[in-house]
């Protein structure tokens, strides 16, 4: 399990150890030391401690955080995952403390930079990362249900004083704006999880759908003869999901109407080539180019 130390995995730490010889659990608790704050060795002897004191294996990391344009929460959370990678086999989980307060600024974030139908999902529950799995148990779970249970159970906790910066556009709805919300319209955030589960419940029989009627053509390869032949709305979705299966951050409406100006609208030839990536550099930059009659979607090397 991922452990930083603050409240919401050490709720979660505390919850899984205390189980994990009635079922058997072999869990390992991993701290990454992102070197970011002077507290960064306390912090993780904390932790060290913390585990031992449940009888729970411990790994700790230390990372140098580069933010190659990215910024530093985007370069933390891409470090991290590198690190969860590492350590999980075919059969192996992670799991991660975030819970429906999360799902909320996520959700926020995205409509923010401008997101599409996709990102009003919310965090998925699980999902493949590296070659095992990355498992997020407490997504029904509020904040306040883990401020309780730290609470009613005294443990003690780490309180990163980087969540106060509000120059984090994060730590700003968090502290500033969702305070204001929940105080108008009570528990807010369940009513934002809730609209994310139907939007990805929707997505998920669009999709179905969609390889039903052209499984054929979602590739990385794509034909342009046959694309013509389809509806320019079906076609935008088609190359949304290749894209999407390509593990590639997905190209804004602009982009997107780029693509199908240079790709399906046009003569393309072998020069062309349209390209994009996200601002925060969580996922992969992406390209299309022309070939021999048929889109090529890639990563940007």
């Amino acid at each position: 399990m991922a452990y930083s130390g603050g409240i919401d995995s050490t709720v979660l730490v505390d919850i899984l150890g205390k189980n994990a010889h009635k079922f058997n659990l072999d869990i390992t608790a991993i701290h990454i030391n992102h070197n970011l704050s002077k507290n960064s060795h306390t912090w993780e002897n904390h932790c060290r401690e913390f585990c031992s004191d449940l009888n729970l294996n411990f790994i700790s990391e230390s990372v140098e955080i580069c933010s190659s344009g990215g910024g530093i929460e985007s370069a933390a959370r891409k470090a991290r995952y590198e690190i969860f990678c590492k350590y999980l086999n075919n059969d192996g989980q992670i799991l991660t403390a975030h819970h429906i307060d999360d799902v909320t600024e996520t959700i926020f974030l995205r409509l923010l930079r401008g997101t599409g139908i996709d990102g009003l999902q919310g965090l998925k529950r699980h999902r493949k990362l590296g070659k095992g799995q990355l498992i997020r148990p407490f997504l029904e779970v509020s904040k306040k249900e883990i401020k309780d249970y730290a609470k009613n159970n005294d443990l003690n906790y780490i309180s990163d004083e980087s969540n106060e910066n509000n120059e984090f556009d994060r730590n700003f709805l968090r502290n500033q704006i969702f305070p204001k919300l929940d105080k108008r319209w009570n528990d807010f955030s369940s009513r934002v999880s809730k609209m994310s589960k139907i939007i990805e419940e929707r997505n998920n029989n669009f999709s179905n759908l969609l390889y039903k009627n052209y499984g054929n053509l979602i590739s990385n390869v794509i034909s342009k003869k046959e694309l013509e032949t389809l509806d320019i709305d079906i076609v935008k979705e088609i190359i949304r999901s290749s894209i999407r299966n390509e593990n590639i951050s997905i190209p804004n409406s602009k982009i997107l109407n780029e693509i199908i100006k240079t790709f399906i609208y046009s003569n393309p030839s072998a020069k062309s080539i349209v390209s994009w990536s996200r601002a925060d550099k969580d996922q992969q930059a992406g390209k299309i180019t022309y070939k021999d009659g048929n889109i090529i979607i890639s990563t940007q090397e």
